[in-house]
């Protein structure tokens, strides 16, 4: 092979052309080569580079796994891949990128491979490809895919999950219950008198009624709950790991908490739910269908009974 470390060799004048980095560095990992994309990246000339190591180029310099690639290539002739996703960078290059997407240091795939110079010696030569704007652009991409998948999941007014995946969520929670034996609580919730408020008081309080009452119920549940917009003022909560008493009690919070809560324009005691409680058990394995039936029908009771009440029941009972 060509030794490139030849000032003004054929090869040293293809190698300052290419459009990648390449240092040529011996067995102690001191530069031998500095082609002139790296000089124009890094500020560096080539004479300034020369005999260096890159940690004395480069004081906050550590990359034990570039100097146990250099030392495979030169020892065992063993070529070596270190890719941008476990490693990042080698040598740190600023770049332009920065913000949301960027990062403010070159991203970087490396090639070390063994090099025979006309002395007979064996060297290390590190080929650097630029790889930020892929990166950058992937990442873009995979926030949008999360977006997507998160808005298609997401009431666009409250912000909470929708029918959609409250189906896809208790299919598998089921799945769970009847493997594990681990109870599951049902909430259907309906604010009171909701078409009231909007004729009263206009749809944008009522929207602001909707977003509020989410938040109400929220935070009454448990991380573990889901809290689902289930239809106009209707609302959902499952309660994976929750006793038919512990989802009654969650259900009397709520109640409670509505109670006395301002929503908007309107004062405290203005807004009230009713709320139907069901639930699966070992003694009461129900469908997905049956389990949302079971809390509506429920709700109905709660509703024809005079509003803002807790009304419980399991599908036995229907």
């Amino acid at each position: 092979m060509i030794d490139p470390v030849s000032t003004g060799s054929v090869s040293d004048r293809i190698w300052d052309q290419v459009p990648i980095g390449i240092v040529v560095l011996d067995a102690e990992c001191r530069v031998q080569h500095w082609n002139g994309w790296l000089a124009q990246k890094t500020a560096i000339g080539e004479k300034d580079a020369q005999g260096k190591t890159l940690s004395e180029l480069f004081p906050n310099f550590r990359s034990p796994r570039l100097q146990w690639a250099v030392e495979q290539a030169i020892t065992h002739l063993s070529p070596q891949v270190l890719s941008q996703a476990l490693n990042q960078f080698v040598i740190p290059i600023h770049t332009r990128f920065s913000g949301r997407h960027g990062t403010s240091m070159m991203q970087q795939h490396v090639h070390v491979a063994p090099l025979t110079g006309r002395d007979g010696r064996i060297q290390a030569v590190v080929s650097i490809m630029d790889v930020t704007e892929s990166i950058t652009r992937s990442s873009a991409l995979i926030e949008v895919a999360q977006k997507l998948q998160h808005d298609s999941n997401r009431d666009a007014l409250t912000g909470l999950y929708n029918r959609r995946f409250m189906w896809e969520w208790l299919v598998q929670q089921l799945k769970l219950c009847n493997r594990h034996a681990h109870p599951l609580g049902c909430l259907l919730l309906d604010i009171d008198h909701f078409k009231m408020i909007n004729d009263t008081y206009g749809h944008d309080e009522g929207d602001q009624v909707l977003r509020s009452f989410a938040q109400v119920a929220q935070d009454r549940l448990r991380d573990s709950d889901i809290l689902v917009r289930y239809g106009g003022e209707e609302f959902a909560a499952l309660l994976p790991h929750c006793s038919p008493q512990d989802a009654i009690d969650a259900a009397q919070a709520i109640l409670q908490t509505v109670r006395k809560a301002a929503f908007g324009a309107l004062p405290a005691g203005k807004v009230t739910c009713s709320i139907g409680v069901s639930w699966w058990t070992v003694g009461h394995p129900v469908t997905g269908e049956e389990l949302l039936k079971c809390a509506d029908k429920r709700l109905y009771e709660a509703k024809q009974g005079g509003r803002d009440r807790v009304v419980p029941g399991a599908l036995s009972t229907v």
